[in-house]
This record gives C-alpha cells, structure tokens and sequence, in this order.
C-alpha cells in the first residue's frame, strides 16, 4: 500500500472515530432530587434543573413590613401524578428540599430546603420525540446550604 492511501484510510479512521465519540451520550454526574413531604411520606422526584430567586417587594401590606417572596423553578422530565397530588391536596404548602450531589465528587453538594411550598404555576409540553415539565414553586422560607435567606 502506498503512503497517499495510508494517509487517507488513518485520516478517514480518525474522521469516523472523532464522529462515533461526538455522538455518545452526556456522561451527566449531577444529580438533582426534589424531595416533598406529604404528611409522614415523602415523594422524590429527579430533577432536570432548578432555579431560585429571592426579592424584596417595594409593596408595603397593612401592617407597613416588607413582602418577602421565595420562589423555585424547577425542571423535570415529565410530571410525577404523586408529587402534583401532593401539591393539589395541601393548599397550605408543602416543606422540601432539593439536593444536587456531583456522583464523581467534583464539587460539594448543595441543599436548598423550602418551607410551605405551593403550586405557582404548572407547564406540560409535549411533542413527538421530546417532552418536559415546569412546575414554579412560591414558599415562605429558604435555606441555601445551611444560609437563612431572609
């Protein structure tokens, strides 16, 4: 075999083989639980990604104290029936926590817990080769890592 034909076989190998390790799938170590309590039973859910956000309403109320708002956007897969029973039912709110832990110990893990959860808002899309769940959480209380935000 000649060195032009060599040349252009590795080539083409090296070609395929950079293709073959594109395509594989993410290797994704974070994992991500949502985790409720309804009543004694607790109901985890895995979660795709999660946001937190904290404002400080300019609003006074009656009382002339400053509106505190904790909400938490979360991202699933799809929607769990036992985890939007659970939401449906306590109209008082739901306590929780979510955990983010790096399988290959990477980076410390994260705890953020809320206190008296309620359904804010609710998104179910689904199309023919992809689907997802958003579900807004509005809360009384959090705690970020062991952090009262307040």
């Amino acid at each position: 075999m000649n060195k032009k034909n060599l040349s252009l076989m590795l080539l083409f190998f090296c070609f395929l083989t950079g293709i073959a390790y594109g395509q594989q799938p993410d290797d994704k170590h974070v994992k991500i639980e949502l985790t409720v309590k309804d009543g004694n039973k607790p109901i985890t859910v895995m979660v795709r990604s999660s946001s937190v956000s904290y404002s400080k309403s300019a609003n006074l109320t009656a009382k002339d104290s400053i509106q505190k708002n904790y909400y938490i956007a979360i991202d699933l897969e799809r929607h769990d029936i036992n985890l939007l029973t659970a939401f449906a039912k306590n109209k008082k709110g739901l306590d929780g926590q979510i955990m983010m832990i790096d399988t290959q110990g990477k980076t410390l893990p994260r705890k953020i817990e809320f206190k008296k959860a309620t359904l804010d808002a609710l998104t179910d899309q689904f199309t023919n080769d992809y689907s997802s769940a958003y579900l807004s959480l509005n809360c009384s209380g959090l705690v970020i890592d062991g952090i009262n935000i307040e």
